[in-house]
């Protein structure tokens, strides 16, 4: 039997059930599409996999459902089906309704949605508000608003829809409750719809680019050459099948964010309400979680694509005056921590793409000198908080009990202070990388000062970081593992000090000096590994973001993602070794429960993507890669007109300590790969064994 190809090998379906928050979407679309096929179900709305009934599917700014002839209100489209018969791919998205025994079958485009229905009588369109409805000789038009009423700008959707056998136009139709029932359609009948947040011209324009002439297997053919090229560009050889496939499902995931938003040369802005001239704008990221890891392996297999959505941070900065954290197609939102906008642009500096640097540092200056750190907060001036980091580096911590009176700080959020601190000095490092490209010495100078900051919320008597009021002084009454309050939000985003206490990623060796040198760090790490919760149900429900527990660490929150690797810089990368492989045998697998922890747009999946090559970029804007084992036996990554090979011959059977290394041929001793080793091509072969070399990677030994 031939083995299924990259995209075939895709499982929608992992991790659609949560480990305790949210679960993963079964979605077909192109990479980075703004047009998303999925079910909508019901119950279960959070856990695809337990859904009984399917209700509806995506029409961009409406909602379909095939409908029985005796079905009269929107409701009725609403049917029982087997999730064992659901054919689920990135490309397209396959269902029976066993109510009304009608064959559904999804395929997108960039902004369009084909969906062929076979034993339907009846479309059923949820158009909430619709502003105009409209024929036009074969073609049904219809437009709303889609952006908040909060939103600066409002934003109108504008869909064409076309039937296929043509029907008679216009058909019997009836509104009831913002449903728009279409009745006498043909059997089987293809509809097919475009939209444009721009104008009925331009979805008409894209409705002939995307569609025009296409029928259902040729538009899966095409979405399915998309995803196999791209896909393509990471071929994995040996191991089980089941987690080639969940290998293959994370890098799709990878790739569902940031989405692109241009249409044939004009773009709608949310960012100051205008039309733009422009083949690409890239909206909706979520830089607290895809910094890391996501974009990083975007910038890596991608990375002219990677360019667009620098460029497009750029015009969203241009157009709103403000960097964003948090872009979405209406404008940023304030959500989580840091101006992690820094990040994208050191780590691109560092890796040779060529941006608009002053642009950018113009930018990020403005957020880091101007703008409060505080979580969950609009683009508001700074206040005595952040004055507090500014001066004495550190953002200061309320004491136990005492009354916030800073009106800007979020009910819920609180002040995070010692993430804020932490993660603020890492923007800072980022922005001094910029500095010094651009010459600003001074800032430089500033910034690099900044980017020690970390050093100040480190209390050397317990072994963690920890909060300190405005005055400089420890608070009292402090407990590293379960204070701060919901979330640890008082000092902390989602996780509490055992995971914080890793989040210097720019400085890894004066972390290890505060922890007593590299032996003291790694102590520090097997802690982490090794103490165990005060009971998982009432630490769980303080830290519900804290899934995927292995003692203190949790695989399933975001700043857990680089301690695995943190050994190769304390000079034990065969505890890397170790425990990447137990983490990943353990959370991520080919089931509805393979992801442990919320995906955050990809991110959850970029970390397995990236870390399942025995490659991860421990700290975007530095051009090197920790190196541990792989998954794979062979690994072949295809960066631009090169090729990189990876040989790990035993690794797919669970082999993971690696013996030896040779680097095209030569000896390799280094547990990192630089960025220009990784996309000059080459082969780098790792010899394993069932046992730990602790020589290896280890400077100056073998």
């Amino acid at each position: 039997m031939l083995r299924k190809t990259p995209a075939e090998s895709v499982n929608p379906y992992i991790g659609t059930v949560g480990h305790l928050l949210t679960a993963t979407r079964p979605t077909a679309m192109l990479p980075h599409g703004t047009a998303q096929i999925h079910p909508h179900i019901s119950p279960n709305a959070n856990d695809y996999y337990f859904s009984e009934q399917i209700t509806a599917f995506p029409l961009g700014a409406a909602v379909l459902q095939f409908a029985a002839a005796d079905a009269v209100v929107f409701s009725d489209g609403t049917s029982h089906f087997d999730m064992s018969t659901v054919q689920s791919h990135p490309y397209s998205y396959r269902v029976f309704l066993e109510d009304s025994g009608i064959d559904v079958c999804g395929v997108p485009a960039m902004h369009s949605y084909l969906y062929r229905a076979s034993g339907a009588k009846k479309l059923l369109l949820r158009i909430p508000n619709a502003e105009a409805i409209e024929v036009r000789g074969d073609a049904l038009y219809f437009a709303r608003t889609v952006s908040s009423p909060k939103s600066t700008h409002q934003r109108r959707a504008y869909t064409v829809l076309r039937l296929t056998p043509a029907c008679p136009l216009p058909l019997h139709t009836d509104m009831q409750d913002d449903c728009l029932i279409l009745d006498g359609i043909s059997d089987p009948c293809t509809v097919s719809a475009s939209v444009s947040y721009i104008s009925f011209e331009k979805a008409e324009e894209i409705f002939a680019r995307e569609l025009a002439g296409k029928d259902a297997e040729t538009l899966e053919a095409e979405a399915k050459a998309v995803w196999e090229d791209l896909l393509g560009r990471v071929k994995v050889e040996g191991g089980p099948d089941d987690f080639r496939t969940a290998y293959y499902t994370a890098l799709y995931r990878s790739f569902i964010r940031m989405n692109q938003f241009g249409e044939y040369g004009q773009y709608y802005s949310g960012y100051d309400g205008e039309i733009h001239d422009g083949d690409d704008f890239y909206c909706n990221d979520q830089l607290w979680d895809s910094f890391r890891s996501m974009h990083p392996l975007q910038l890596l297999l991608e990375p002219d694509n990677h360019k667009k959505m620098l460029e497009s941070y750029l015009a969203m900065y241009r157009q709103s005056g403000a960097m964003p954290s948090f872009p979405g197609m209406d404008g940023d939102s304030p959500c989580m921590i840091g101006f992690h906008a820094a990040s994208l642009f050191a780590d691109a500096l560092a890796k040779g793409i060529d941006v608009d640097y002053e642009t950018a540092f113009e930018g990020l200056y403005r957020s880091a000198t101007q703008t409060t750190m505080l979580p969950w907060v609009a683009d508001k001036p700074a206040n005595e908080l952040d004055r507090c980091y500014y001066e004495k580096g550190f953002f200061p911590a309320l004491e136990i009990g005492e009354e916030e009176w800073v009106s800007d700080v979020h009910d819920f959020e609180r002040r995070q202070c010692l993430a804020v601190t932490l993660e603020h000095a890492y923007d800072d490092w980022c922005i001094a990388q910029l500095a010094n490209h651009l010459g600003k010495e001074d800032i430089y100078e500033q910034f690099s000062r900044r980017a020690q900051n970390y050093r100040n919320i480190y209390n050397t008597e317990i072994g963690f970081m920890a909060p300190k009021n405005a005055a400089g002084d420890w608070i009292a009454g402090y407990d590293p593992m379960c204070g701060g309050g919901q979330g640890g939000r008082a000092y902390f985003a989602e996780c509490n000090a055992y995971t914080f206490n890793f989040s210097v990623w720019h400085d890894i060796d004066g972390l290890a000096e505060l922890m007593g040198g590299k032996d003291g760090m790694c102590a520090r790490l097997d802690a982490l590994f090794t103490t165990p919760n005060p009971g998982k149900y009432g630490f769980l429900s303080q830290f519900p973001d804290s899934t995927g527990l292995m003692g203190m660490f949790c695989m399933g929150n975001e700043p857990s993602f680089h301690i695995p690797f943190l050994y190769n810089f304390a000079g034990r990368p065969w505890m890397t070794q170790r425990r990447l492989r137990t983490i990943i045998e353990l959370w991520f697998t080919n089931s509805p429960l393979g992801i442990c922890g919320d995906e955050d747009g990809g991110a959850m999946s970029s970390w397995l993507a990236f870390a399942a090559l025995g490659l991860y970029p421990v700290c975007p804007g530095k051009a090197e890669y920790a190196l541990t084992t792989p998954m794979f036996d062979r690994i072949t990554l295809t960066l631009g007109e090169n090729t990189f090979t990876v040989i790990a011959d035993g690794a797919g059977n669970g082999l993971r300590y690696i013996q030896s290394a040779a680097l095209n041929g030569k000896p390799f001793g280094r547990p990192f790969l630089t960025h220009h080793e990784l996309t000059s091509g080459g082969t780098l072969v790792l010899t394993l064994g069932d046992r730990p070399n602790r020589d290896w990677g280890i400077p100056g030994q073998a």
